[in-house]
């Protein structure tokens, strides 16, 4: 078979049996950037261009095995060098689409002897099984169903972390709030505060505040029935008013005499 290339690739053909029909077509180079990470080392790392979905990690690995020793194959959507860091902590969710691979080699050699291969090793290789249609399906369902053991066992570790996180930090907190050898003590934002205990006064005075700013938000005269209750108390305040007036003025009638002398 004639190697072929386009542009800086190589292309070779990708089989997942020996005697598969179709092939597939991969395209891969040196990966060659300006800031290598360590996932990624320099001189070291294959980067190999539309990968087909159903290929797997130990699948990659098993084509390239006659170049030498492989330490890694990283799986991404995007040529980014920060994906490897990100995938130590965070595994990036892959869609069934076409793919890249960055494959890293243990020896430089082995790099080199990779960009050299003119036929690739079969993915079904070394005991591995790459399963596609209803069958790979069946399996990532099943795969990603967790068990109600497996599921509680990860939250109690979880949560075990998590309290023993939370102690941590209230032990550290504890002791900034402890007095130095030169008086300061140290405030946390988790400080304790000291409540009061309410006595009548205070609450009367408390409810008084909010009695006061119901007031200021209702408001009066705006309904019909609050206008006329507001004129019959006016009416009422008249009449009690006139009624006082002329009690004082009987009052004052009774109690006047007549002294000529």
């Amino acid at each position: 078979m004639k190697t072929k290339y386009v542009h800086d690739f190589k292309v070779l053909e990708l089989r997942i049996k020996e005697d598969s029909v179709n092939p597939h077509t991969i395209y891969f180079k040196e990966h060659s950037v300006r800031d290598h990470t360590k996932d990624q080392p320099s001189g070291r790392t294959l980067f190999i261009l539309n990968v087909p979905p159903y290929a797997d990690e130990k699948g990659i690995a098993n084509a390239f095995s006659n170049a030498g020793i492989i330490e890694s194959v990283q799986f991404s959507t995007k040529p980014n060098a920060a994906v490897a860091v990100l995938n130590q902590f965070i595994k990036e969710i892959l869609n069934p689409s076409f793919k890249m691979c960055y494959l890293v080699f243990k020896k430089v050699s082995d790099l080199d002897k990779a960009l050299t291969l003119s036929e690739l090793n079969p993915m079904n290789s070394n005991g591995h099984h790459i399963s596609v249609g209803l069958k790979k399906w069946t399996k990532e369902y099943n795969d990603s169903v967790l068990m109600p053991k497996d599921l509680k066992s990860y939250i109690d570790t979880y949560m075990k972390n998590y309290d023993e996180n939370v102690a941590k930090a209230l032990d550290k907190d504890k002791n900034l709030e402890q007095e130095d050898d030169e008086g300061w003590i140290t405030v946390t934002k988790k400080g304790k505060v000291n409540s009061f205990a309410r006595t009548e006064k205070v609450e009367n005075k408390i409810l008084a505040k909010e009695e006061k700013k119901r007031g200021r938000k209702e408001l009066k005269n705006f309904y019909t029935f609050q206008i006329r209750e507001s004129k019959m108390k006016h009416i009422v305040a008249l009449r009690q008013k006139f009624e006082e007036d002329k009690c004082k003025i009987a009052q004052i009638k009774q109690s006047r005499r007549f002294k000529p002398f």
